[in-house]
């Protein structure tokens, strides 16, 4: 007989399963780019829908100056520092038997139902990264040349972005190249190093022209020290996909996509996640309900964590209790706190393909 959600569900097994895995599946969350500290689980795990998280002002670029025996320095450049906001997250997700397959044949159907689960929850942390990405880019609107936090380090900035709303008509300029990417590195400054640590996140379809283009850049890694599993890098960066990068071309005539690409250099992203408790009544819970009148198996996926991408202020005003993607992908929603866009560590390019 196939297993039953309920003869399997022991709450302090599946959430402490649930946080292992999450831990270590092959995903962006996973990468390089996201640092995860105490203080942000603190932030988490307290009140409020945003919080502020400060942060030391770069100084490596002030200049020395000569030393004059029994003179003090003329100039005290101080060590300037700053506060950006992170939004804090309240989520859930539910599902009935059939939703979750509770009814799984296998070896371990616990396991394969965890799996799901896990996987499902990464994905959504990488929706709602995309979203941010899209907010502080301006790429979540869609004329080109937008006005964003960020929009100094998007390929073409505000004037000449490379990519046209009849996609379908796009000719090579408006394509993704080797070059573009080339392009939209140096827009990182001294920051590009830290790239192959970092990522590289785009469509699969931007992703196949550019093995087809570069086929010789593109290789299988396991990343020992960063990421505990094999993954696929294009000039030694690692390069995750996710079909949410994409919209359709807009505008009289329009036909085709345009499709926004994000490089992300090493601890660009900040993340904090308030520990989810058992079967019980809280903001951060994994909940499981039986329902023996009808025969069904509910699961609540409760969660709370904060999210933000280093340098950028959050001055949004969410409509109800927590943000939505599509708040967080509101460009007026978001302010640079760093001296200049491209010590953040992020770039962006949008194409046709």
């Amino acid at each position: 007989m196939p297993a039953q959600i309920a003869d399997l569900w022991t709450p302090q097994i599946w959430v402490e399963s649930m946080r292992e895995r999450q831990a270590t599946f092959p995903a962006l969350f996973n990468s390089g780019i996201v640092v995860s500290t105490d203080k942000m689980t603190e932030i988490a795990t307290g009140a409020g829908t945003s919080a502020n998280v400060p942060f030391l002002k770069d100084i490596t670029d002030q200049t020395d100056e000569i030393q004059v025996e029994h003179v003090g320095p003329v100039t005290d450049n101080g060590q300037g520092g700053g506060l950006q906001n992170f939004p804090i997250l309240n989520r859930v997700t539910k599902n009935s038997v059939t939703a979750l397959s509770a009814q799984v044949s296998g070896v371990d159907p616990m396991g394969a139902i965890i799996d799901q689960l896990t996987a499902r929850r990464l994905k959504q942390r990488q929706s709602t990264l995309v979203a941010m990405l899209r907010g502080v880019f301006g790429t979540g609107a869609t004329a080109a040349n937008a006005a964003g936090a960020l929009s100094a380090v998007r390929l073409g900035g505000t004037a000449n972005e490379p990519f046209i709303e009849a996609g379908a008509q796009a000719n090579a300029n408006y394509l993704i190249d080797p070059d573009k990417f080339i392009d939209a590195s140096t827009l990182l400054g001294e920051l590009e190093d830290d790239l192959i640590n970092g990522c590289i996140l785009c469509h699969p379809v931007i992703k196949g022209r550019l093995r087809k283009l570069d086929r010789l850049n593109f290789k299988t890694t396991v990343m020992q020290s960063e990421l505990p599993w094999t993954i696929e890098t294009y000039c030694g960066v690692p390069i995750f996909t996710s079909a949410a990068l994409v919209r359709a071309g807009t505008g009289d005539g329009a036909s085709g996509y345009v499709y926004d690409t994000y490089l992300m250099s090493k601890g660009t992203v900040g993340y904090g996640e308030k520990a989810q408790q058992g079967d019980t009544k809280d903001v951060a819970s994994l909940q499981y309900f039986l329902d023996r009148d009808l025969n069904d198996d509910l699961i609540w996926d409760r969660t709370r964590f904060v999210l933000g991408i280093n340098g950028l202020k959050w001055v949004g005003n969410p409509g109800g209790q927590s943000a939505t993607n599509a708040e967080l992908q509101t460009a007026a929603s978001w302010n640079l706190v760093y001296q200049t866009a491209n010590r953040v560590g992020v770039s962006c390019i949008r194409t046709n393909g």
